[in-house]
């Protein structure tokens, strides 16, 4: 386990506390597969605390878990990336000519039974589109008053989000992805360790630290290098 220093005064990783804490342990839940109690949420308080909760939530019998989680996402991408010809460790992975990179994404999740939303991102188009939306919404009730401009309100904020949710159907998204098959089977491991450890994968501390970093950094813009199990979330 990791062991926190108790002489010095931890650093928070910046969380608000209006409810950003509560997202986090969701995300937490959902990565690895577990759930915390009430008891477990209100223990949490620095990074090592929930550390130390999500290893003791995983399964812990070396008998069970003997998988190599890196090896069970590459066998089942591998069974999936060879419909598309010949494949080996080293060949980059791209969107098969013919083929946007939303439908090459569902089609490996459906195959892999694995989630892969980092290969993609949403369009620019689409993006501006749902930053339209919510300008609309913030807009309308600052610049429009009375019943009849209420409405008008109303129908553009309708209209903004039709628009945003029609744009989000036909988006083929942006394909992100940049490495080849180890690469991929490497990322898809730590994205779906929950998954691939309740079928027997067996995990690391390192393994959890770094992917509770990930969450965190993505959620705040934390760089995972800088966090340490003192650190506070608010």
């Amino acid at each position: 386990m990791y062991h926190l220093n108790k002489h010095k005064e931890p650093d928070s990783v910046g969380l608000a506390g209006d409810g950003d804490d509560v997202d986090m342990i969701e995300d937490f839940e959902a990565a690895f597969q577990i759930t915390f109690s009430d008891e477990d949420a209100e223990r949490i308080v620095t990074l090592g605390d929930a550390f130390e909760v999500i290893c003791s939530k995983l399964p812990s019998d070396p008998k069970q878990q003997s998988k190599c989680l890196t090896a069970m996402a590459y066998y089942r991408l591998n069974r999936a990336l060879c419909e598309h010809g010949k494949i080996n460790l080293t060949t980059r992975v791209e969107v098969p000519r013919g083929q946007s990179p939303k439908s090459f994404q569902k089609q490996l999740e459906q195959r892999t039974d694995l989630k892969l939303d980092f290969l993609t991102e949403t369009s620019l188009w689409v993006f501006i589109l749902s930053l339209l939306q919510l300008v609309t919404w913030i807009a309308a009730p600052i610049f429009l008053s009375g019943f009849s401009a209420l409405l008008v309100g109303i129908l553009l904020a309708a209209i903004t989000h039709a628009l945003w949710r029609f744009a989000d159907r036909c988006d083929n998204r942006v394909w992100l992805f940049d490495g080849t098959l180890v690469d991929l089977s490497r990322q898809a491991s730590e994205t779906n360790i929950g998954k691939l450890v309740s079928l027997g994968g067996k995990w690391t501390e390192s393994d959890v630290w770094k992917i509770m970093a990930s969450i965190i950094h993505q959620a705040t813009g934390l760089p995972a290098d800088n966090m340490t199990p003192e650190m506070k979330f608010i």
